[in-house]
């Protein structure tokens, strides 16, 4: 009962006010999240740091547009543009470290003393390049007034309308994303492209976040449907991280004269290249038999707001 009871406080009220009051009440706790963790980047190199903050750019964004429809005013088109910046900037650092990640439970794995040499071979490689790539990146974020992107975004809460209800928009943009994800799933059920495959990540990655954030505001049906979203989208993301790692080593091993100098590692990484490939086939094939029946789950809530 005491469930229930929270789970109706949580609904909009009359008018929206209460969806609009905790959309309000998210924005400000991820801004406050995401500036805060602008300065710990600048002077740590931490990777869950650079990861995190990239999660809550996209987070802090989601908010913003979910707050003013179209057409947006100036002030929240600057901000959503500089957190695009950040997190695109962001981008090749967190790959590298990803891979870097990879490679050492790798190492500490491999069979054999030439596979082994082979991975410490491109983790210092890596190692090597990362130094001047976070330069580079921090560089690129100390670019923005923070000061002044943290008074422009305080300024845009303070004129939203708080009698707004973002309730009606929010779920259109769930009903797209999910008309988004559908068609990506097909695609990639029908040819297992890491095209397609990539596009399923991202279709996954934004109908989570729309579907997330009704439910934040009230929404509270939704829930399920957004853990078996999560449980996809980690899937993908660790299929997309050996993909990325597949990558990183094709490139190593290219290098010129690398398999004329070190047949022995070279070989050893095209073997392992193959087992990779296959354990992310079988990866692939796993989440694609899942998403059918964690698509049913929709249905309810889909032909509620179809016919509404």
């Amino acid at each position: 009962m005491a469930g229930d009871n929270f789970a109706q406080a949580m609904e909009p009220t009359e008018g929206g006010t209460a969806a609009q009051k905790k959309l309000l009440e998210l924005t400000r706790k991820r801004l406050e999240r995401f500036v805060t963790l602008v300065p710990k980047f600048l002077v740590t190199d931490d990777p869950d740091t650079i990861h995190d903050l990239r999660v809550w750019s996209r987070r802090l964004q989601q908010t913003i547009r979910a707050l003013f429809p179209q057409p947006r005013p100036k002030g929240s088109r600057k901000a959503i543009k500089i957190l695009r910046r950040v997190r695109q900037a962001l981008g090749s650092l967190r790959n590298l470290d990803v891979n870097t990640k990879l490679v050492q439970n790798r190492l500490e794995k491999a069979p054999s003393p030439v596979l082994r040499d082979a991975w410490e071979a491109l983790e210092n490689r890596l190692r090597e390049n990362r130094g001047t790539l976070l330069a580079g990146v921090r560089q690129e974020v100390a670019k923005h007034d923070f000061v002044s992107f943290i008074d422009r975004a305080q300024k845009l809460m303070s004129r939203a309308d708080v009698d707004a209800n973002p309730t009606a928009k929010l779920e259109g943009a769930v009903i797209a994303s999910l008309t988004d994800w559908d068609n990506a799933c097909n695609q990639a059920l029908e040819i297992r492209s890491v095209e397609n495959l990539h596009d399923l990540r991202i279709a996954t990655k934004r109908l989570r976040y729309h579907a997330e954030l009704l439910a934040d505001i009230g929404a509270t049906s939704l829930k399920p449907m957004v853990k078996d979203l999560k449980e996809i989208q980690s899937a993908l993301g660790d299929w997309h991280d050996r993909s990325v790692l597949l990558q990183c080593i094709a490139e190593f091993i290219g290098q010129p004269e690398f398999l004329a100098s070190q047949p022995g590692m070279g070989g050893a990484l095209l073997a392992h290249m193959e087992q990779e490939k296959k354990s992310n086939d079988d990866v692939v094939e796993d989440i694609l038999r899942r998403v059918p029946k964690l698509r049913q789950r929709w249905d309810p809530w889909q032909n509620k707001h179809r016919e509404a």
